[in-house]
């Protein structure tokens, strides 16, 4: 019996053996074949969903990827609870473990100084949508999502400066269902794709207007560095909002439109030169 024994016993340190090189190598594998690193970084409602569904199972793609842990990573290391050194060696480990070819989240600009220092061989895509489209999108997420996660909750106050903000008169309707002023989503949107247009080189970045997702899918796969077979177009326009109504046209005109004209107008005449008011976009 004990022979029978201690022969089962061997066979199974021998099975748990070759299963942990067969580990091994399969990693490496994967490390080896890891053709690039591409960054979606583009704003929450441009289009990061239909970034990694655009890929096919053949590519390792992801969408907000350990998302509260980030989300908590970043709130942490801009309060001072946790050392940007300490947040960096977490990032490095996170990205060893998923081994993602393409990780697209917004939350990906927040750590956009982290990427850039510790993977320069990585690429980045910046999803852009005009604000008008993007600023009722946003509202009518909130609206539509009740009772998120509080890590969710903290992080919009994060984005959007909650503390401080004034509602103007005209506006009084957005604090009541919970938003935040015009002027706080506009500031942002405006302050995440000016930073990340100025900090990627160029050489390195491709930016894809939100409408256009679809007809530029073979020229971001180009980019990339994948096939074209690797691209599935149907997935394109992922986590729509059925609700097609309007937020922005309960706002006076002139309010929005000057408060576009101030934050927003250098941005959206170089990229959506078409769209001169409220009345031209397609929400």
């Amino acid at each position: 019996m004990s022979l029978n024994f201690a022969d089962e016993n061997a066979k199974h340190r021998s099975q748990v053996a070759r299963t942990a090189v067969h580990t091994r190598l399969w990693l490496s594998s994967l490390i080896s074949n890891r053709r690039t690193r591409v960054y979606c970084v583009g704003t929450a409602k441009s289009g990061t969903h239909s970034i990694a569904k655009l890929f096919s199972p053949s590519v390792r793609a992801k969408h907000e990827v350990d998302h509260i842990a980030l989300i908590n990573g970043v709130l942490d290391t801009a309060a001072g609870k946790r050392s940007v050194d300490e947040f960096r060696g977490w990032i490095r480990k996170r990205d060893r473990r998923r081994l993602l070819q393409v990780d697209s989240s917004h939350m990906n600009f927040f750590i956009l100084d982290i990427l850039l220092q510790e993977f320069p061989d990585a690429k980045f895509i910046l999803t852009i949508r005009d604000c008008y489209s993007w600023l009722n999108s946003m509202m009518k997420h909130t609206v539509r999502y009740t009772d998120p996660a509080p890590e969710w909750e903290w992080f919009r106050d994060f984005r959007f400066k909650k503390d401080g903000q004034s509602y103007a008169p005209e506006e009084q309707f957005l604090k009541e269902q919970g938003l935040y002023p015009v002027d706080a989503y506009l500031s942002y949107w405006a302050m995440h794709n000016e930073t990340a247009l100025a900090k990627i080189p160029k050489e390195t970045l491709m930016v894809v207007r939100t409408d256009q997702i679809s007809e530029k899918a073979s020229a971001i796969a180009a980019f990339a560095g994948f096939p074209e077979s690797a691209v599935r177009r149907n997935e394109s326009h992922a986590f729509a909002n059925p609700d097609k109504s309007s937020l922005l046209h309960r706002l006076p005109s002139g309010f929005l439109e000057e408060r576009v004209e101030r934050r927003c107008r250098s941005l959206m005449s170089r990229f959506f030169p078409e769209i001169k008011s409220l009345a031209d976009a397609h929400l």
